[in-house]
């Protein structure tokens, strides 16, 4: 075919099968198509941004460069379908199913309990797949550095790595680690139905022409057919998921076709590398050839591995991340700024016979418009050549820089002095818009003699006058990022001369390497009482892993339309009008609905299930906050819904500075009347006992916000039937659901079946808020008289969905000589944001005293109003703000004293049959108990001690160890009810199950089973749990507060017992007969073998019973830089008699790692002016990945530790160790005052959370002229 003839179909192979396609809009990705089929909905959708890896399938393609088969893994959301001609993708039903039989890698993963809501599973699978397919004997080291794009929000990593090293050549046999066979990773040729998958679909047309030019003169032959048009040229594609907002080209050229674009040549002086050639192809060119540059490569190589993740780096280019440093101000190119360091320079062509050759500087200048980008030229290192690159980033992986920079020089090995042959090279980025050479210190540094003291502090100064950085909203302050520069520059110095500086400065010089992460974990179980406290895995698991379970994100609806929210991009401001003219017009709308098209009444979120006021489901005129509902486009799918709900024009009016803080709302006074005054906690006489106390202590400390960050979207589906809707709502709460239908809708509630099988994580977001997702979705169904669905966009999730109450307190505290606390006084403030129906300050004043019994307290809960999204519960909402709090004072004491911390805690804990604050007695107590268990297990002072050392050793690299335990009150009173009903098949006498509950991921499906099975005396294998629903389980509490799976399996054992009430006669009658003689015998004589039981669980006291725990971390700081590791956490938690302790196990370390997030990463930032959330998507907001967690991480259930009044003797395990979490916070700081006592600063701090690589660093109170030799 003639490479000037646009594309109009494309053919490949689908797991296994052959695919044709035509008549497919250029600009579908590879995701929506596959996720279009019937049968296929294992890949999945989360960021679109190739942020979180959901998304990822195999791709096996002919290596543009070697020409080989090679099998890479693609982020489906960022490949374009066209782009995949001729390739052969693999999913995850690709590989292995329930038919066909599973593949290794999902048996792995689901016997190492490595897949938890499994949103996130068949793209872990995926992953590994691809790699092993490539490299069948990796290393431990390579697995882990080859998940750096993979995100879970529920496990905390630490299953999914140990399931994936377990394939590594280096596994240990002994923990069933095993090498894969070659011939056990063949594609399975999939069985299962795909009727449509082989025809040729049409999508919706535009206008976008696709090219595929074989030689570099086609490409002018393009520019020149179509002067006026917005042309694309791509390789890989994959900075649309940065830029996300550009108008779609007319015409799109895919340049892969190129040979003499895809060509790698080494020469005498130089490496020469084709445009479209991919980073991880540039990676491996670099390792392969670091001989020929031994000084450069392997640096260069090294920093490259930290651009972006695996899946985009297989399929995006250098040039075209160049192309976005061009076309962009404030993109943190990476590989611009290592390579302008060594003085790398590209080629750029402007017809097929010329061609023009510049620095990278100079490259920003050069109009681009009608030229390619063909070659990239990498100088050869000399033997006197230093480099160095760095890094530094709000996490360890897939994250951009807040700095990076690239220093270059020639030092001569006898003198130490700088050359001037080739040029010292210092360049930044961060700094400005584009990153910048330190001309002015590159000059001063030639002839300089490194190893002459002077020499240093020149530079440093020269280099403050010469460096300026520009305000850039979410990445840090200017005076961090010129403080970076400056460190990195002295880290670079220092580098340069290791045999000429002092020992304790030398930990500047060496990065750290984060060796393979290692785990523990330790439970007791009592076989006598199997299935209940066996260790088990979920029953869905291998359904999660090889994409066969089915999330309300992936539902289908012939003939169905898609809808997206119009929301706010101001807040406190008015309506003034809207205009939706354009996005009417745009291809596939049908529909634009508002407040005024509301048959019911305008709010999704009303009391009794609102606790204060109601919620709108749409503003009407008043906009209280940037990102609140306005109305939804109705379209024929989710793309041209979402493209045209950002097309409707909305203006406004009376625009007021917003209120984004609980400061600002304190000086405006803007505070809800409740809880206020009335719910002021008194114990004792807290002003006595602080006024008479030896000592006292006041100060402030703050945490913020959260995203709940969930990875299966906001969705639902919603099917208009004969006068009623039923309703798929990912959702923790279907009564809720159905009464916030209804109520929009203005029907009966009898009127509205809601039905939930499975949620994709939660974490609270979804026990209110996932109503108004079906709220509009019930709306537009009305409407139209269609099915209409909707996947929320992680853009418009995170603007308009509310997450974590910040919290902001004062204190006051009176203590003795030995750190005895006599009394504390609390002010408490909660952000509510611009409603206050979910603030959960009264549930903070129930955990304020942690751990501790301290007779006299004072405790003051507030609530604020700003104009930020209505905030809502989010694990351990309130409890782990207010654990934090009297964590922080504990903290203060013991500086306060000059003694540990962890001895003013100790001192103070609570013992058996004391009373807390709020009058819950504790008459069983193990806390002081397990304090000496994991002090002793911790090896504490032996630790301790290697610190201190350490520390003395060190001045640029610091660590420190904190102690924090948990008590955790679980409530029931107020909590249920839930309804459940357990029928058995006479047939087969197969058992089914439906409650009241909602599998999210927190084995409550899996615990039931193992419930009913015990009741019953038959093996889990016999029971299957069914989707809750309102039919069968009406009016049930939503999923929350960590007791739902105790409550639901209470029901479930009060409905056998039911069974069995009915059942014995028979069974005396019938002894020895099977289970399948029994329930037969029972049906023919008309036992009724269904049953049900409603469970609203109560207790005497405040509290049901507490949940203890205690957590030992040990951190280390970069003190010139902020960035941090975990390098240890153990931790020991009391879960009672567990149910199942490996679903336990998950659940511990889930919230942990969860929390790890919350206290150091998880920064959410506004613009000031509008209100406008910016963090709003992966490429700025930073829960963990895999390397951001402990290096060693050690987890304990207590064991022979029965709940005496619990469910099974179980206990609460969801929430309450991420109370545990801000030990890590703490250990930081306490790596951060080692740093400050370098300088003698004996002010004391308070380090909020979160804390940030930022907060760390300026803490650190880095100067330049604390740089020596």
């Amino acid at each position: 075919m003639s490479t000037l003839t646009p594309t109009s179909s494309i053919s490949f192979i689908l797991n296994g099968r052959d695919v044709q396609l035509s008549g497919v809009d250029p600009n579908t990705t590879l995701n929506e198509w596959i996720r279009s089929q019937h049968g296929l909905a294992g890949t999945k959708r989360m960021c679109g941004e190739g942020g979180c890896g959901c998304c990822v399938v195999s791709a096996l393609r002919k290596d543009p460069t070697s020409g080989k088969d090679a099998t890479i893994a693609i982020n489906s959301c960022l490949c374009p379908l066209y782009s995949i001609d001729g390739w052969q993708i693999t999913t995850v039903e690709g590989i292995g199913n329930s038919r066909d039989g599973y593949h290794p890698i999902q048996e792995r993963i689901t016997q190492y309990n490595g897949s938890q809501c499994g949103y996130c599973t068949p793209g872990m699978v995926m992953n590994m797949y691809s790699l092993l397919k490539e490299s069948p004997t990796p290393t431990k080291q390579h697995i882990e550095d080859n998940f750096d794009g993979n995100i879970c929000r529920c496990t905390g990593y630490r299953p999914i790595l140990d399931a994936m090293k377990s394939f590594a050549v280096d596994a240990d046999p002994k923990k069933g680690g095993k090498c894969i066979d070659i011939e056990d990773l063949s594609v399975k040729k999939c069985s299962m139905p795909c009727a449509k998958l082989c025809a040729n679909v049409t999508h919706t047309s535009s206008s976008t022409l696709w090219f595929r030019p074989s030689k570099v003169a086609d490409i002018f032959t393009v520019f020149s057919k179509y002067p006026d048009k917005r042309i694309k040229l791509i390789a890989g594609d994959t900075g649309r998921g940065v830029f996300k907002g550009e108008a779609l080209p007319d015409v799109i050229v895919d340049l892969k076709g190129i040979a003499s674009l895809a060509a790698i040549e080494v020469g005498a002086k130089s490496l020469l590398v084709g445009a479209t050639v991919p980073i991880n192809t540039l990676i491996a060119t670099l390792e392969a050839h670091k001989d020929s540059s031994p000084t450069s490569f392997p640096h260069l190589a090294e920093h490259l591995k930290k651009v972006a993740n695996v899946a985009v780096r297989n399929i995006g280019s250098w040039a075209g991340n160049l192309m976005l440093t061009h076309d962009h101000e404030n993109f943190p190119s990476d590989i611009f700024t290592i390579l302008e360091a060594v003085h790398a320079r590209v080629t750029v062509a402007s017809s097929p016979t010329e061609t023009s050759t510049h620095s990278l500087t100079d490259f920003l200048s050069v109009d681009l418009k009608n030229k390619v980008i063909t070659t990239l030229m990498i100088p050869l290192s000399t033997a006197n050549s230093v480099v160095r690159t760095f890094k530094v980033m709000p996490s360890h992986q897939n994250a951009h820089a807040y700095v990076n920079a690239g220093f270059s020089w020639s030092l001569n090995p006898s003198t130490h002095t700088i050359e001037g042959s080739p040029n010292p090279s210092f360049v930044f980025g961060g700094l400005q818009a584009h990153a910048v050479h330190a001309t002015k210190t590159e000059a001063y540094m030639v002839g300089k003699s490194l190893t002459d003291p002077a020499t240093l502090q020149g530079a440093v100064k020269v280099l403050q006058e010469e460096l300026v950085a520009i305000p850039m909203p979410t990445e840090g302050s200017e005076s961090f990022r010129l403080s970076l520069a400056y460190g990195l520059f002295y880290k670079f110095y220092l580098a340069s001369i290791p045999d000429h500086i002092s020992d304790r400065v030398k930990s500047a010089a060496v990065p750290f390497t984060r060796p393979v992460s290692q785990s523990y974990q330790s439970y007791d179980s009592v076989k006598s009482e199997y299935p209940v406290t066996e260790p088990m895995t979920k029953l869905t698991a291998k359904l999660q892993a090889s994409g066969e379970a089915q999330y309300v994100a992936d539902m289908i609806e012939p003939d169905g339309l898609a809808a997206a929210f119009v929301i706010s991009t101001v807040g406190n401001a008015t309506i003034e009008s809207i205009n939706t003219s354009e996005a009417l017009q745009m291809p596939g709308v049908v529909q634009f609905l508002s407040a005024k098209d509301i048959p019911g009444t305008n709010a999704y979120h009303a009391p009794p299930f609102a606790r204060f006021e109601p919620h709108l489901l749409f503003a009407v005129d008043k906009i209280s906050n940037a990102g609140e509902a306005i109305g939804i486009i109705v379209a024929d799918t989710q793309e041209n819904a979402d493209r045209a709900a950002k097309k409707v024009n909305v203006q406004y009016s009376s625009q007021s500075k917003p209120i984004l803080t609980i400061a600002d709302a304190i000086k405006a006074n803007s505070v809800y009347d409740y809880p206020g005054e009335a719910n002021v906690i008194v114990a004792g006489d807290v002003d006595a006992a602080i006024s008479t106390s030896a000592h006292s202590i006041s100060g402030e400390v703050s945490c913020g916000t959260q995203s709940h960050f969930y990875m299966e979207p906001q969705s639902c589906v919603c099917i208009p039937e004969d006068d009623s809707y039923t309703v798929y709502s990912s959702n923790q709460c279907a009564n809720g659901c159905q009464v916030a239908v209804a109520s929009v809708l203005g029907l009966q509630m009898n009127q509205i079946d809601v039905a939930i099988k499975r949620v994709g994580g939660a974490f609270g977001g979804k026990a209110s808020r996932s109503n108004q997702i079906a709220a509009a979705c019930a709306l537009a169904a009305y409407h139209t008289k269609r099915a209409v669905k909707i996947n929320l966009d992680i853009d418009t999730n995170m603007k308009m969905v509310g997450k974590r109450l910040p919290y902001y307190a004062k204190y006051k505290a009176g203590f003795a000589d030995d750190g005895v606390v006599n009394g504390v006084v609390i002010d408490m403030y909660a952000d509510s944001g611009c409603y206050n129906n979910e603030q959960d300050a009264d549930f903070a004043v129930l955990f304020i005293d942690n751990a501790y019994h301290i007779p006299n307290w004072r405790i003051t809960p507030k609530a604020v109003k700003t104009n930020t999204t209505a905030n809502t519960y989010c694990r351990s909402p309130g409890s782990l703000c207010a654990i934090f709090i009297i964590e922080s004072v504990m903290e203060h004491i013991g500086e306060a004293l000059g003694i540990p911390s962890e001895t003013v805690k100790q001192k103070n804990l609570y013992e058996q049959g004391q009373m807390t604050p709020c009058w819950a007695s504790l008459d069983y107590c193990n806390l002081k108990d397990m304090w000496s268990q994991l002090y002793q297990s911790a090896d504490v002072d032996k630790r301790t001690a290697q610190v201190t050392v350490f520390n003395q050793q060190n001045r640029w690299r610091k660590r420190g160890i904190s102690i924090v335990p948990v008590r955790w009150g679980v409530h029931w009173n107020g909590i249920g009810p839930f309804t459940v009903m357990v029928s058995i098949y006479a047939v087969d006498s197969t058992v089914a199950i439906l409650h009241g509950g909602v599998e999210m991921g927190q084995g409550i499906n899996t615990k039931t089973a193992q419930a009913a099975a015990r009741e019953l005396g038959i093996s889990v294998d016999l029971i299957r749990i069914l989707p809750t629903n309102t039919m069968t389980s009406p009016n049930s509490f939503p999923t929350v507060a960590s007791v739902s799976s105790e409550m639901n399996c209470q029901g479930v054992i009060d409905a056998c017992k039911i069974l069995n009430s009915r059942i014995d006669p028979i069974r005396q009658k019938m002894k020895g007969a099977t289970w399948r003689e029994l329930i037969g015998k029972c049906f023919m004589s008309g036992v009724d073998l269904s049953a049900k039981s409603m469970v609203s669980l109560k207790s005497d006291g405040e509290i049901a019973y507490s949940t203890y725990g205690v957590n030992c971390t040990e951190a280390e700081v970069d003190v010139l830089t902020g960035e941090m590791e975990i390098l240890r956490s153990d931790i020991l938690f009391d879960c009672g008699q567990s149910i199942n302790p490996e679903i336990d196990i998950g659940q511990v370390e889930g919230a942990y790692v969860m929390g790890l997030g919350y206290w150091l990463t998880e920064k959410f930032v506004y613009d000031e002016d509008s209100g406008e959330a910016l963090t709003h998507n992966t490429w700025e907001y930073k829960p963990p990945e895999c390397k951001d967690i402990p290096i060693d991480f050690r987890v304990e259930l207590l064991k022979n530790a029965p709940n005496p009044v619990g469910v099974l003797s179980s206990k609460a395990c969801g929430e309450p160790p991420m109370c545990m979490s801000c030990s890590a916070l703490f250990a930081v700081k306490k790596a951060v005052d080692a740093a400050r006592v370098e300088i003698n600063s004996k002010d004391m701090f308070s380090l909020s959370g979160p804390a940030t690589v930022e907060d760390i660093q300026q803490h650190c109170l880095v100067n330049p002229t604390q740089f020596v030799l």
